[in-house]
């Protein structure tokens, strides 16, 4: 490349916090436990513990941050030009969140919290320049709960798809769940369990 310099620096230098609309997302669960203080070991907040980068013909490319010990899951567009946005959770997040496009205009972001909370974001994609900008529908943020994994029980998962998740447990059990019903704007949807008694735990999600 003549004439160019390549430089390294971090990804909150080019799009600044403040430059970013914050949503808190909430939880329907009682007694939910705060989120530990931060401590002298921990990373700096604005550094990513994972991120992922997404593209679709319709969206261009977007890239999701973990920041702020997992509280917080950023996306930026990398195509166009607007502003970030940041969801910031009740509780950290388990690795790794991940964005689905869905037909014919929306984007769902699955997330499952170490409180044992799943959710489903439902965000605009109707005009590919404006995104999260455009303004969200009613019910736009789902939550499911995961009955019978208590609070910090929870240690990975993965979500295979906007039916699938599978949830690791800290004690060694895993558990499936499967939409059944993704919701709509009154509705939160519904999730069941699948496996066998030998391998994965018996969970209730409402």
């Amino acid at each position: 490349m003549e004439g160019g310099v390549l430089v390294s620096t971090q990804v909150s230098a080019l799009f600044p916090s403040a430059q970013a609309t914050s949503i808190p997302i909430q939880t329907s669960r009682r007694n939910a436990p705060l989120p530990p203080p931060p401590t002298e070991s921990d990373p700096p907040v604005e550094h990513a513990l994972d991120s992922v980068v997404f593209h679709s013909d319709v969206t261009g490319t977007i890239l999701l941050r973990v920041i702020h010990a997992g509280l917080i899951i950023e996306l930026i567009s990398l195509t166009h030009d607007l502003p970030p946005i940041r969801f910031v959770f009740p509780a950290p997040v388990l690795s790794t969140p991940a964005l689905f496009f869905w037909q014919p205009n929306e984007l769902h972001l699955i997330v499952v919290t170490k409180t044992a909370s799943l959710y489903r974001l439902i965000l605009p994609a109707r005009d590919s320049t404006r995104l999260w900008n455009d303004t969200l529908g009613r019910n736009w943020c789902r939550e499911h709960l995961i009955k019978n994994a208590p609070g910090h029980s929870l240690s990975m998962a993965q979500i295979q798809s906007t039916y699938s998740v599978a949830v690791a447990l800290e004690q060694g059990s895993v558990i499936r769940l499967e939409a059944t019903y993704i919701g709509d704007e009154v509705e939160d949807g519904r999730w069941s369990s699948i496996g066998t008694p030998l391998f994965w735990a018996n969970a209730t999600v409402v």
